[in-house]
């Protein structure tokens, strides 16, 4: 069985987190907007498990991981080029510049 969600809890999450684009944790989240944390994480639980939303783990130290949420299609519109990882002694890993020889 599938847990009952409010469409307007849904919408105002949605549209709340697309014009915010951030990563968000469930407790600012529910307080955002004004909703228990219970019924918040079901919410966010349901739009992760249909590709709305992806979550990670983060934490900190002295603190307990928490899941924090960010729109699905906001993290595929990041460039993933701006992001290069170096090894000592090696080219930066990335995609190559248009037009230059491999080698």
């Amino acid at each position: 069985m599938e847990p009952v969600t409010s469409p307007s809890l849904r919408e105002s999450l949605l549209d709340f987190m697309t014009t915010n684009p951030t990563t968000w944790r469930i407790g600012v989240l529910a307080a955002q907007l004004g909703v228990g944390v219970q019924r918040m994480g079901l919410e966010l639980s349901q739009l992760s498990a249909e590709g709305k939303l992806v979550s990670c783990t983060v934490s900190a130290p002295g603190r307990n991981p928490e899941e924090e949420y960010r729109i699905a299609a906001i993290e595929q519109k990041l460039a993933s080029h701006r992001f290069v990882v170096t090894r000592r002694g090696g080219r930066p890993r990335g995609p190559r510049p248009a037009g230059r020889p491999v080698g």
